[in-house]
Parts: structure tokens; sequence; C-alpha cells
């Protein structure tokens, strides 16, 4: 044995992470390192990129976290890590030690170990840890060393462990006729949650439990923000409007005017700020769990009729939380059906911003109950406007890997999430949001602002909506929440239009367009003429899905 003192006096020593999705590659890497951007996520394809860093208690040991293969896909996050594998770097493959037999043996076959410096970490060792005999049975097998660990609860004597492993790496020699002797796995397979496995009733289940993640949190930041708006008014923002309504007349109309820093900007924050908060507590949970990947994967055969595979709904998922970190995450998508799953995104994946700032708007029209139908529409015009344009792509697609388990939620994990997606959205939403205030006080107090009613008209005259909104329907192209300035003038415009009309509004300002960033990342991801045909074909959809609708609510009301 290599003893640990010896392991830190060697030169520096570059691992790469290898194994398949969901195997907890994210978790050792974050725990050996303390890198809290590799936060361990229970739902394939989470990693979309390589991180490196070095050990904490070795730092002349540098390890690199690299996306999960997947065998049955050509995503461009299986494309990364087989390049990564190329370089002459010592191999740590990740297994689950309920899966060990069949995982390193589709890894021998999927990779050329031969010749390669090899170690293994058998990870959800609380699931099944074999005994002593048969550790030392697969390690003479393999002839490479070999740990089993838990790696959500990854104590300091389990790390140095793995560090000992890592300088014991050996010159992979096993054949696979060898490998078919290894100890089978007395647990089956991780199966679906059996609700999730009836031939109807499971796909609606599921349905409803994706409703639920984004209804219940809307509605708590409604009841919270219902509560909490009177008070902060009378206590906090009418003290400070009086205050700085002794200002010159440019500085209140900057600061307390329609487009006010301090009159839209503080209405913003308190109805964004909760909802996103509760959005990201809601997807942790469901993605600490595990439950989130069983849900997509029940509604797996209804997507293949759009297109897609149960696989794609995680990014889409992850959209209702930001459009960005969603269009990354598809790089776990295949090459066949990515183009399919960022379409949905930028036109379907309503952001926490986007959603904050509609709840906000059908609140100010006195008609919070129409978020409801807004996003079921906004949902299902999607998924028509993915099958519209995309077609059978994903049928010839397969699901190998196995399911995660449903499990206890590693609650440093939680905290670290929920606290990045809080960060993100005070040192970057709110910032953004603030500077389209400031733009459009400018803009209105210099006589520039009617410019974008003449730009809005066309689209404003067909579904008669009227010109003061064109400044909602202009910001929105730039960051979704930008159409919270519809509630200028203290919801003033809302009031003098009909629930139609403002349902129409707000329809086209969320679809008409994805942001800019969204755009521009799609445009970096997938090619700028990719970009601009999803933008194209998102257009005509929204406005032709906007006039059905309207005339729909015509006849209706």
């Amino acid at each position: 044995m290599l003893d640990y003192s010896e392991v830190s006096s060697l030169n520096q020593t570059e691992v790469l992470l290898i194994g398949f999705e969901s195997v907890g590659k994210s978790g050792l890497f974050r725990e050996l390192t303390g890198e809290k951007s590799a936060l361990a996520r229970n739902v394939k394809g989470s990693t979309t990129a390589a991180l490196e860093a070095f050990c904490k208690l070795n730092p002349h040991i540098q390890l690199t976290d690299l996306p999960g293969l997947q065998l049955d896909i050509d995503s461009k996050n299986t494309q990364l890590t087989l390049d990564h594998f190329q370089e002459e770097k010592t191999i740590l493959l990740v297994v689950k030690a309920t899966n060990l037999k069949e995982e390193v043996t589709d890894l021998y076959e999927e990779l050329d170990l031969k010749g390669r410096k090899v170690a293994i970490i058998a990870t959800h060792s609380d699931k099944h840890l074999p005994t002593q005999a048969e550790q030392k049975r697969v390690r003479e097998l393999l002839q490479v060393p070999v740990v089993w660990v838990n790696a959500r609860a990854l104590n300091e004597r389990m790390q140095e462990e793995i560090i000992t492993c890592i300088g014991e790496a050996r010159v992979w020699g096993a054949s696979k006729s060898i490998l078919s002797f290894l100890p089978d796995s007395p647990h089956p397979v991780n199966q679906l949650i059996p609700i999730f496995r009836l031939p109807i009733a499971g796909p609606l289940v599921a349905c409803l439990f994706i409703l639920a993640m984004f209804a219940l949190p809307v509605l708590g930041a409604y009841l919270f923000v219902s509560w909490l708006v009177p008070i902060a008014d009378q206590y906090v923002l009418d003290p400070i409007t009086s205050w700085v309504g002794q200002a010159p007349p440019f500085l209140a109309d900057i600061f307390i005017g329609d487009y006010g820093l301090i009159t839209l900007g503080s209405y913003s924050f308190l109805w964004a700020f909760p909802v996103v908060l509760l959005i990201s507590i809601m997807t942790s949970l469901t993605e600490e769990t595990g439950i989130q990947e069983h849900v997509t994967n029940a509604l797996d055969p209804w997507l293949r009729k759009i297109g897609l595979t149960g696989r794609d709904l995680l990014p889409v998922i992850t959209g209702f939380g930001c459009n960005v970190v969603a269009v990354f995450q598809t790089r776990g998508c295949s090459s066949c059906t990515r183009t399919s799953c960022v379409s949905l995104i930028a036109f379907g994946s309503a952001c926490s911003y986007q959603i904050g700032a509609t709840l906000s708007i059908f609140n100010a029209a006195h008609a919070p109950l129409l978020f409801i139908p807004y996003l079921f529409i906004l949902f299902i015009v999607g998924a028509i406007h993915t099958r519209i344009w995309n077609r059978d792509e994903a049928n010839e697609l397969t699901r190998i890997a196995p399911l995660p388990y449903i499990q206890k939620i590693n609650w440093q994990a939680f905290a670290w999430k929920v606290a990045g997606s809080i960060k993100q959205f005070l040192l970057q939403a709110m910032p953004i949001f603030l500077v389209i205030c400031l733009v459009a006080s400018v803009l209105q107090t210099v006589g520039v602002l009617s410019v974008f009613s003449w730009l809005a008209a066309p689209i404003l005259y067909l579904f008669a909506l009227p010109v003061e909104a064109a400044p909602g329907l202009i910001f929105s192209f730039i960051r979704k929440d930008g159409l919270l300035v519809l509630n200028v003038g203290q919801g003033s415009l809302l009031m003098d239009m009909s629930l139609s009309q403002i349902f129409i509004l707000v329809y086209l300002a969320s679809t008409l367009s994805a942001c800019l960033v969204t755009l521009f990342t799609i445009g970096r991801e997938l090619g700028w003429k990719t970009s601009l045909s999803i933008g194209g074909k998102q257009m005509l959809t929204s406005v032709v899905s906007a006039a059905i609708l309207a005339g729909g609510l015509y006849f209706l009301f």
C-alpha cells in the first residue's frame, strides 16, 4: 500500500473523472476540491463543461470533472469527455457500486483503457457495500485499486482513501473475458416509481407533478407578497417617495416616476424575488431527491410524439429557473434532438424572472388566477410549436442509463443551489431590470419613448392593443422581466384594458421572442443561423397562436 504521505510528496498528478451520468462524479469533485461551482445534481446531464481544481488534502493532485458518458446518444457532453480522454492523464473511473460489473464492462467497451493508468471509485456504497472478500475478489480481477464510498457523505477518511487510490493507479490489463467474472450485483436495476409505470395515469400524474412544481411556488409567492406589499408601501416606500419627491423634477422622474427606480424597481423586486426563491427551492428539492428524473422518464412516450425524449425535458424544466443555464444543459441531448429542445426552452420555459413579472401584472389587473391558464397554454403551444417544426427525430433513441435512486436530500448541496439562484437574481437580474427602468425613465423624459410605439405599432394594431403597451413589448425582447414596465402608473394602463387584452399582451411579450441573452447563448452554442431560425419560427408561432387565442377569447367574452 502506498502511504498517504508518500502520495503527497509526488509530482503533480492530473486525473480525469470519467463515468456515466448520475454516478456521483460532481459530488466527489466538490467534496475533494471544495469547489462549490461543481454542485452535484441528481439528474442526468447536469455537468456541461470540464471543471478543474486541486484536491484540498493533496494539492499535488488536480482533478478534472467531466460530463457523464451516454452510450445511447451522440451528445456534445459525451464528445467533450471523449476528447479529454485522449489526453495522457490518470483515469479515475467512477461507477455505481450497485451496477459495478455492468458499468465497468460498458466503459471498457466504450473507452480504450489499455495502456492507461486507471483507478476505480464505486459510489453509492450506502445502497450496496460488498463484503471484504468480494472487494478483494474485484481488485484481484481488475488488477487496479478500487474504493467503495458514499459520495453524498464523504468524510476525511474516505477522501484520504480516494487520494491513496489515485496514487496507486495501475496500467489497465483486464480483458473482457476477465470482466465477465466480476460478481453480479444482488440489487436489480433501479426502476421507475410504481405510479409512473401506469400506461395512461403515469404520464398524467407526471404532468400534474410538473405543474405543481411551479404552481405551488407561485401560489405561495402570491399569498406572501399580497400580505407584504401594503406593509412595504406604508412603512417603507411611501415615506421614501415623499422624501424623493422634493428633488428636482428630472431626478424625481428617474426615481419615482412612471418607470422610476424606486416605484417600478421595488415593485419588481417584491414580486420577482419570492418567485425566484420558491421555484429554486422546489426544483432543488426535486433534483436532490431524484424524483425529477423519474417524472421526465414517465413522460418519455408522450414527448417522442413531438420530437423529444424524456431526457430532453430536464433542460426544459431547468429553463423555468434560467433559460441560459437550460441551453447549456442541452449539451447532454442527442445532436438530433438538441435544436428541438432549445426551441421548446426558448418558447415554453418561462424563467423565474418572467414568472414573477407575469404574476405581478395579472395581480395589478386584479386577476391573479390568469396565471394558471397562461402557464398551461404556454407549455401546450410550446409542445405544438416543437412538433410542427421538428418531426419524428427522437423515435430511434433509447434510454440505457439507469434511473437515479430516490434518496435523502444533501442539505449542503441544496443550500448552495438555492444560494446560487438568489445570488444570480440579486447580482445579475435585478441590476439589469433597474437599468431598463433607468433607460425607460430617461427616454420618457426626453420624449424618445414614443419611438417604441412606432416600432411595435403593427403587432399592437393587429391585436387591438393600446400603443402605450409598446415599451413593455419592446423591453421584453431585452429581458423577459422587462414586461414589468406594463405596470406603469401603478397599473393604470392595465386598468384601462380588458382581461382578454391583458392576457394576449402578456402572452405576446412572453413568446414573440426569447430574450437577447438567450438568443445570444443559442447563437454561441448552435450557430447564429440556427439562432435566427429558432427566433423566426418562434415569432411566427407566437403571432398565429395569439391570433387563435384572441379569437377564442373574443367568442368567450
